[in-house]
């Protein structure tokens, strides 16, 4: 008896002619200093080590580029007199754009992401602002990856 299964791969892509990408620096419109270069920073890191894009900045065939609209750090409970969790909200406008074909394969002009963190509170596992701000932008990848290459 044979049996014979489908197999799933996140690495398939509805874009097999894009090759190369750019990724613009995001515009910082909050006063978080330094956050766009923390973003370009971490994308261009998930983006190397997905392997699915080559990052170039002469003739790619696609483009990241974006804006950081809103930044917020906001008390989310407390422990008696002392504050437990934190709730870091970044809003984002990014565009993933085919220069190929000059298109638009995915847009989303208010994508905002969260996370909590504790500095206190050993069930959660982000321990700092810094730590929030960077599970946020390793979801923005998770995001832009799942809205433009991969199919469903």
């Amino acid at each position: 008896m044979v049996l014979s299964a489908c197999t799933y791969s996140v690495y398939s892509s509805g874009f097999p002619h894009l090759k190369t990408i750019s990724i613009k620096s995001f515009q910082n419109k909050t006063t978080e200093y330094n956050l766009e270069e923390d973003v370009f920073n971490k994308l261009s890191e998930k983006f190397s080590s997905d392997g699915r894009l080559s990052i170039v900045t002469i003739s790619p065939d696609c483009l990241i580029e974006g804006e950081i609209l809103d930044y917020s750090n906001d008390v989310l409970s407390f422990a008696g007199s002392t504050v437990d969790e934190y709730n870091v909200q970044i809003l984002f406008s990014v565009t993933f754009t085919d220069l190929q074909k000059n298109e638009i394969i995915w847009q989303n002009k208010s994508l905002l992401l969260n996370e909590t963190y504790s500095t206190s509170n050993p069930n959660i596992t982000l321990k700092s602002e810094e730590s929030a701000q960077q599970k946020i932008i390793d979801d923005l990848f998770d995001v832009i990856i799942k809205n433009s290459l991969e199919e469903w």
